[in-house]
């Protein structure tokens, strides 16, 4: 039902597709393997009914295999920001090769039809304003070249905006698989957000696609775009997470939590440098206390 209704309803249906993959953790908890992967192939039956057979795989790519391989990994031991990782990545190669699928199917590549989807969000947005009052032409305009722009960006980073989509689902499942086991006991090694960390070998990547940005063609830089925009989200995580618990450390952490959402709220571009505290994390070890003291903090 989440699911279906990212597909059908406006607005509500972009909320609940982010939970539609935490139920399957769930019956994975309660019920075992073999009752999940029978509610899993059930409900992409059910959703390839009421829709047809590309919505059923796709349910599949996503929430199915989020929904049984997170806690797969967290009851075999993995800590919750390996699994988290591993089975973003699992996802986003399964829904990629979903959407190939797609493609073949209508007869179309890939490209094209994310510039239709693109084009008609961008029209969509467009007669929005059209509509509004008190716009001159002038500024009509000002707002197409604008939207113009924005579709273009987007079409250079729908790449890693899915992944994070799929990334943010499976953030959203892990933190009720995390609630599900404390409520039954169960020891699984999913630590709260304060001790989030990227695998060291992750810098590579980032130094790698960092240094191909200054390429000069789209065929290099495009990738390395993606690949930037993803790993920089996942840093800004380390680095918040980092200031968590330096926060934590201190007599006023409620205030202070408080004072620093408002201020990355109100202050965006301050997102870069908490990525880059995520990044130097990797050689100072933020979060280790340095003294007595702070570890009896």
């Amino acid at each position: 039902m989440l699911f279906s209704a990212s597909l059908a309803v406006p607005f509500i249906g972009f909320v609940a597709g982010f939970l539609a993959a935490a139920p399957l953790c769930y019956t994975r908890l309660e019920g075992g393997r073999k009752t999940a992967l029978l509610a899993m192939a059930v409900a992409a039956l059910l959703v390839g009914i009421g829709f047809n057979p590309l919505a059923g795989l796709w349910f599949l790519a996503q929430c199915g295999l989020i929904g049984l391989l997170l806690p797969e990994l967290a009851l075999r031991g993995m800590a919750g920001s390996r699994a988290l990782l591993w089975t973003t990545m699992a996802a986003t190669l399964a829904s990629a090769l979903v959407a190939f699928v797609m493609a073949a199917t209508a007869g179309q590549n890939l490209l094209t039809i994310a510039q239709q989807e693109v084009a008609n969000g961008m029209g969509q947005a467009l007669k929005l304003y059209e509509q509004q009052q008190g716009l001159s032409p002038q500024d009509l305009e000002t707002i197409k070249q604008g939207l113009q722009n924005i579709a273009a960006t987007l079409l250079r980073i729908l790449p890693a905006l899915g992944t994070l989509n799929l990334l943010l689902v499976a953030s959203i499942s892990l933190l009720f698989l995390r609630r599900m086991a404390l409520q039954r006991g169960l020891t699984l090694k999913l630590e709260p957000f304060s001790n989030f960390s990227v695998p060291d070998l992750l810098i590579w990547p980032l130094i790698a696609a960092g240094f191909s940005m200054l390429a000069t063609t789209p065929l290099i830089t495009t990738p390395a775009l993606n690949v930037v925009a993803v790993l920089a989200v996942l840093y800004f995580c380390q680095g918040l997470a980092v200031l968590l618990t330096m926060i934590a450390r201190t007599s006023y952490a409620g205030v202070l939590k408080v004072m620093l959402i408002a201020v990355l709220l109100l202050q965006p571009y301050l997102a870069p440098v908490v990525a880059f505290i995520g990044i130097f994390d990797l050689w100072g070890d933020f979060r280790t206390p340095r003294t007595k003291q702070e570890e009896n903090l």
